[in-house]
């Protein structure tokens, strides 16, 4: 509404300069409005007002003129805000017209300087403060709201007057609420605090209708208390909407409230009640939290006071009475299954009540319906958050996810088609997004349930989730990895025939090196060396081999001091150096690690020899850098290979299976040549070829002439190497190496 123009005196035209331009400026402005609002106009009125009148003294002639201005100004404002849009919102510049006038008036003074003039200026200032407040410029809001309650009070003192008229008395209550609640806006908690006080002082001399603005204003400021983390905050949540409860208890006791006003205290008590409620239960005081409970029994039994009373009751032990009131809770015919849904979790949780909180969802399972905001899924996942362990509680959890799970209502509903369903369908649409959660949930949880190795439950835990795969590409992809896990769980409880079942399965629907993989290790733990090396041999030829399979499967099978399988995985990685693959693992290292897994074994003599011989050969054929490696590195691996070679010659020696040691002093040699020359590497070659010499001399399976042809051969070597100062070593004399002068 506008306000009223000032009664037309007959006076003369200002001869003030600055009034002059500053009726200039709103005539620009008036006949812009309503549909428009120049910035520039605004700005420059702006500076009219606080430069030129901010020295002025105005006479009574000019100050009745400064307030026609300003009424004008503000009646200007109000038809623009009025010819607004109803998508369109409120401008600082709509604000800052405003906010002029009210510093117009305020410049100009009082008429009369009677109390009634000051408040009229200061109204300006509160509904100027309620546009700032509006478009959230609390700053600019508080200032004016500041403003007003000095020009209020600014000649009695504090305190509405006896000789206020019932409008101001009002204006003051709302002034009051005004300020607090930008102060509230600007983090002024004690400030906001006491204004709401003085506001409530005010409340006899007021209508009975404003004590349910008061009373709502202390329940927000409670309620945005209650949503913050610390418990400071929260336990002063709870002062804020005891008062403005005890505003509602003393409206009500007036005689004289008419129905409406009845009605609309009796349901802010309600709320009060309820968020006074959830304070006490978030500040643990759960004895005044079933108070709170019993107080709101009186008037109304909504589903909120059921939940209430059961989290205080759970939290209390009392885990009977909490039951009690699960089923109360359950047996309200309301439409917020979240609120279902925590007050199970709460029994899960708290009271561990698994057997009721079975019978409390598939009642709620009747009276809502499989689809219902995901209500199968959401209990799924509180049953099955915790840990895995062997308590009764957390089996009896797991059994009753199981059979929520299987239930076959709600297997229907997730897993059917959806005749004459558009694919965009949102039914169909929330049916695949719950039964994809759901899926995940029983995978996750039978995964831990393995590595906790309740290899039982995870069993149960896989089939479950099998049941919500769909049968097509992916899902496909989905079963077999299924299938696959499930087999490793058989043979960790060493189920081998019912694991080959799972496996054969799996290998129909999804032919891999996965599958493949899996027999080998079952292979491996039933003790079945000759299948293991088989599926080595089938991981080959697979169209998705990749050679990480078979360091995998050589680590198995060392762990199950399976060394013969070990043995075919490595050769099978040797074997692909050769095809010029390129293989993170060097080809020396492999080679080592086989010919060390190859000394472990007895009777194997001849295989060492073999893989000694192919070493040779690969150095032959690639170079010393690019098959030992280059640096310090290479070197370790050089000294390695001859030394190992020369233990080998001289175990060898021992058994007096000459031609073999001939051979391995031999290879040793030919090591040792690759160290980089000095004293000691050409007296190791020169010893190695002499020990060589004595061997083959020593040999009786050998031709004569055979022995005398490869001796002069070696012994050119050895000159080649060094001048030979000592005759022939005797074969007794050197030792075998230790570990440490191998590397």
């Amino acid at each position: 509404m506008k306000i009223h123009e000032l009664p037309s005196q007959d006076m003369e035209t200002p001869t003030n300069e600055a009034l002059k331009r500053a009726e200039e400026l709103v005539r620009e402005i008036e006949e812009a409005a309503p549909t428009s609002l120049s910035a520039d106009s605004v700005k420059k009125l702006r500076n009219v007002v606080a430069e030129s009148f901010a020295q002025a003294e105005f006479s009574e002639e000019q100050r009745v003129n400064a307030w026609r201005l300003s009424y004008r100004l503000w009646n200007t404002s109000v038809d623009i805000v009025n010819n607004l849009e109803v998508d369109q919102e409120l401008t600082e510049d709509h604000a800052e017209l405003r906010q002029i006038a009210s510093d117009l008036l305020a410049i100009a003074g009082a008429i009369g300087n009677t109390r009634s003039s000051f408040v009229r200026i200061a109204m300006f200032f509160y509904k100027t403060g309620c546009a700032w407040h509006k478009i959230k410029k609390y700053l600019k809001a508080s200032a004016c709201f500041e403003r007003a309650f000095e020009l209020c009070f600014k000649q009695e003192g504090s305190g509405s007057q006896s000789s206020d008229t019932t409008e101001q008395v009002e204006f003051y209550f709302d002034l009051s609420l005004a300020r607090a609640r930008a102060a509230w806006e600007l983090g002024g908690q004690t400030l906001a605090c006491s204004l709401l006080g003085r506001a409530r002082g005010l409340l006899p001399t007021v209508p009975t209708d404003r004590r349910v603005e008061l009373a709502e204003q202390y329940l927000q400021f409670g309620k945005s208390l209650l949503l913050k983390d610390d418990t400071g905050s929260q336990a002063e949540s709870v002062r804020y909407m005891e008062t403005g409860l005890d505003v509602c208890s003393e409206a009500l006791s007036i005689s004289q409230l008419d129905d409406v006003d009845r009605t609309n205290l009796e349901r802010l008590k309600q709320r009060l009640l309820r968020n006074l409620t959830a304070g006490q239960l978030q500040n643990e005081n759960y004895e005044s939290a079933l108070r709170c409970v019993d107080a709101l029994r009186l008037t109304t039994d909504q589903t909120s006071t059921s939940y209430f009373a059961l989290r205080a009751l759970a939290k209390l032990g009392r885990h009977e009475e909490a039951e009690r009131e699960l089923f109360t809770l359950v047996d309200h015919a309301g439409e917020r299954v979240d609120l279902y849904i925590s007050a199970l979790e709460i029994v899960i949780q708290e009271c561990s009540r698994i057997d009721a909180v079975e019978k409390a969802f598939f009642i709620l399972l009747e009276q809502f319906g499989p689809n219902k905001e995901q209500l199968p899924a959401k209990v799924l996942e509180k049953l099955l958050r915790q840990e895995p362990s062997g308590d009764p509680s957390c089996i009896k959890r797991v059994e009753l996810a199981l059979k929520i799970a299987c239930d076959e209502k709600i297997l229907t509903a997730l897993m059917a088609e959806n005749e004459g369903l558009m694919l965009g369908d949102k039914r169909q649409q929330s049916s695949q997004k719950q039964r994809e959660f759901v899926h995940a949930l029983l995978w996750t949880s039978g995964s831990e349930h393995f590595q906790a190795k309740m290899y039982k439950n995870s069993i149960r835990l896989f089939e479950a989730s099998m049941l919500y795969v769909v049968r097509d590409s992916e899902g496909c992809m989905l079963e077999a990895k299924s299938l696959r896990v499930l087999c490793l769980c058989h043979i960790a409880l060493s189920q081998f025939e019912r694991a080959a079942e799972v496996l054969d399965a799996a290998e129909k629907v999804d032919p891999c090196i996965a599958t493949i993989f899996l027999k080998f290790k079952m292979g491996l733990q039933s003790r079945n060396e000759t299948d293991a090396c088989k599926q080595i041999e089938r991981m080959l030829k697979c169209p998705d081999f990749e050679p990480e399979f078979l360091n995998l499967a050589c680590h198995e099978a060392i762990a199950c001091k399976s060394i013969t399988v070990a043995v075919s995985a490595l050769c099978s990685i040797l074997s692909l150096y050769t095809s010029e693959r390129i293989l993170a693992t060097g080809e020396v290292v492999v080679l080592r690690n086989l010919i060390l897994l190859l000394i472990q074994e007895k009777n194997r003599r001849s295989d060492i020899l073999k893989y000694f011989k192919y070493a040779q050969k690969r150095l032959h054929d690639v170079g010393c850098e690019k098959f030992f490696g280059a640096g310090s590195n290479g070197e370790r691996e050089v000294k390695w290979f001859s030394g190992a070679a020369w233990n080998e010659a001289m175990e060898c020696g021992s058994e007096q299976n000459w031609k073999s040691c001939a051979e391995f002093f031999a290879i040793s040699s030919n090591f040792y040549s690759q160290l980089p020359k000095s004293l000691g590497s050409l007296q190791f070659v020169q010893t190695a070829l002499l020990l060589c010499v004595s061997a083959l001399l020593t040999a009786v399976d050998v031709k004569e002439s055979e022995v005398i042809h490869i001796a002069t051969n070696y012994l050119d070597k050895c000159q080649k190497a060094g001048y030979i100062t000592h005759p022939l070593i005797p074969l007794h004399g050197p030792r075998s190496m230790s570990d440490s002068e191998l590397h």
